[in-house]
């Protein structure tokens, strides 16, 4: 056999295996129809069957019309394959965004175009000036094509482009690792084995006979190492497809760490946190250098759940570099003035702060760092703290100045026979006693905002009886009932847990409808459960609906509650371990009982649950 024939077996061959391919892939394989990724792969295997076939029935015509009307078919292939490539690569390589509405049209509608002008050669002979029959043998018959200027911008412009998609590509397996940068090194290794061939085909010319364009020849080789891709390496899998889009497009910086303490793979977030090179290959404690915790947290690895590290780098527009120091963070005296210009040569980078969220790669020995900006969050949060104490000073002095005027307001009318003028400062009197109060809840309600209250160990038997007894003392007309255990009931609460007691009793005796109002006060303790009940009963009017459940903690919100009191109840024993409950009582009247976990021994002390 010729070597022709040789070559027409591997273009049927070739463009089999294709078709092959793709009704492999839209049949048995989850890929999402939409994605840019099985577009570009449909028009490849639809491009490269097309060329191959059309090339292959044209190297075994033996007439004129024959040899033009597979010419046609074959440049139809060619524009099909020369618009999806890019389309493809670019999507393998994560840059699929490159591909804007702009571009588009020009990368993919160039190819397709040409191939127009391929088929309708003869109105004008832009591709080719001519085509003539060569006798190559005894019986092959060739065709000899002389190539027009259309023909030539055609070549250099797939070359052109070509070269430069494979360089996204080949740039693209530098930022990631594992099965991702196997994906994408097939895949530049099957457009790679064309472009070859076609370079090959130009500059190796046979003497004396017609070229043979070793090109869709080549699309059988691509067409295997594509398979593998897609059967090994998942290619265009929805899910391997879904997990490269999210880590590329993530808006959080993303940073693989191997075993060994090396940068190898970030995301273009990532990309953008460096303005001082691309970080990938660069140990990891040379990059943070300035931020040991998170060098030695990703020394640290941990097997298993993740582990947050606060590091902090300079950042200009969402970019930066790692910071040198601390520094201190950009303030509203930083910004321009109306009257400065606001057009810098140059942006001025500024601190942020990151929380670093560190965790194995599964089945590797690599640390995903995932960087969450959290700089306005916190600035908020210290905006807030300074606000809060700043009102909560200012409102304690004012509430002190009036309390003193009212003092001597009393002193003042303390012979005057006017009940009203008695009752009107009796009313302010508790007014300012209820601003106090809310005060001192408001400063309790920021203890536990921060995430990490303090706890302690209490006898809780002391806290109850030292209440009851200044219950006695101070408000003798309360019908007060105790039973309390002789031994100490040791617990580990919220520092605050004490307010606790204290905002029970006062509530069922500030809120009782009776003049000497009753309450029953009663502590249980319970080994074999180590818990510890505290339950105290009143002869009140009952707790309103939507005060409960702002006490017991099914409804979260305060906007139909009666202040801070009762959340502060809920969330102070939540955070302790503990829980609230509420029920009538028979006869009238409320018990409200809160449960919580016994100590265990005297040096265990359990840490605090998230708020």
């Amino acid at each position: 056999m010729s070597p022709v024939t040789y070559v027409i077996l591997l273009l049927l061959f070739g463009g089999t295996v294709s078709v092959s391919m793709l009704l492999f892939v839209l049949w048995r394989r989850r890929v999402s129809l939409g994605g840019p990724e099985v577009v570009g792969f449909v028009g490849l295997a639809v491009g490269a069957t097309t060329w191959s076939w059309a090339y292959a029935l044209q190297l075994r015509a033996t007439t004129r019309p024959e040899i033009l009307a597979y010419n046609n078919v074959l440049w139809i292939g060619t524009g099909i394959v020369g618009a999806a490539w890019p389309v493809f690569a670019f999507a393998v390589a994560g840059d699929d965004h490159w591909l804007t509405r702009r571009r588009l049209p020009i990368v993919s509608g160039v190819p397709l175009a040409f191939s127009v002008l391929a088929v309708s050669n003869s109105a004008h002979w832009l591709i080719y000036s001519d085509v003539s029959l060569v006798a190559v043998g005894d019986a092959v018959v060739r065709a000899n094509v002389t190539p027009g200027v259309g023909f030539l911008a055609f070549l250099l412009w797939s070359f052109s482009v070509n070269g430069y998609v494979l360089w996204r590509l080949a740039r693209s397996c530098r930022r990631v690792s594992g099965i991702t940068r196997s994906r994408r090194l097939v895949v530049l290794a099957a457009g790679l084995l064309p472009t070859l061939a076609g370079i090959v085909s130009i500059l190796v010319l046979p003497m004396g006979e017609p070229p043979i364009d070793f090109t869709p020849v080549m699309f059988t080789v691509t067409t295997a190492l594509t398979g593998v891709a897609i059967t090994r390496y998942r290619l265009l899998d929805s899910i391997a497809v879904a997990q490269d889009h999210i880590v590329n497009h993530l808006s959080d910086p993303v940073v693989i760490v191997d075993a060994d303490g090396t940068i190898r793979a970030t995301n273009e977030a990532a990309t953008r946190l460096f303005e001082d090179g691309d970080p990938v290959g660069r140990p990891i404690d040379e990059t943070f250098h300035d931020q040991p915790a998170l060098v030695e947290a990703v020394r640290a690895r941990p097997m298993a759940g993740t582990t947050t590290v606060t590091a902090t780098v300079e950042s200009a527009q969402g970019g930066g570099k790692p910071r040198e120091g601390n520094g201190r963070q950009g303030s509203a005296d930083d910004r321009p003035t109306d009257g400065e210009r606001r057009s810098d040569p140059e942006p001025t980078a500024r601190p942020r702060t990151f929380e670093v969220s560190l965790g194995s790669l599964d089945r590797t020995d690599a640390t995903v760092l995932v960087f969450r900006d959290v700089t306005e969050r916190l600035a908020a949060e210290r905006r807030a703290e300074v606000l809060n104490r700043v009102l909560r000073h200012d409102l304690r002095n004012d509430i002190s100045v009036i309390d003193g005027y009212l003092t001597l307001l009393e002193e003042e009318i303390s012979d005057s026979r006017s009940d009203g003028a008695r009752e009107a400062l009796d009313v302010l009197a508790r007014r300012t006693d209820g601003m106090l109060s809310v005060v001192e809840q408001a400063a309790l309600a920021e203890t536990l905002a921060d995430g990490q209250p303090e706890f302690r160990r209490f006898d809780l038997t002391t806290v109850v009886r030292d209440r009851c007894e200044q219950v006695r003392v101070e408000q003798p007309e309360v019908r007060l009932e105790t039973s309390l255990p002789d031994d100490a009931v040791t617990i580990s609460a919220v520092a605050v847990f004490p307010s606790v007691v204290d905002n029970l009793i006062e509530n069922a005796i500030e809120h009782a409808d009776d003049d000497r109002p009753g309450l029953a006060v009663r502590l249980d303790a319970d080994p074999a459960t180590s818990t510890v009940e505290l339950r105290i009963e009143d002869d009140g009017p009952g707790i309103p609906a939507d005060d409960r459940a702002v006490l017991v903690g099914t409804e979260p919100s305060l906007e139909n509650a009666n202040g801070l009191g009762l959340w502060l109840i809920n969330r102070i024993t939540t955070i302790s371990g503990g829980t609230v409950d509420a029920t009538d009582r028979d006869g009238g009247g409320t018990i409200v009982s809160v449960t919580l976990p016994l100590a265990e021994t005297e040096s265990t002390q359990p840490a605090a649950p998230t708020p």
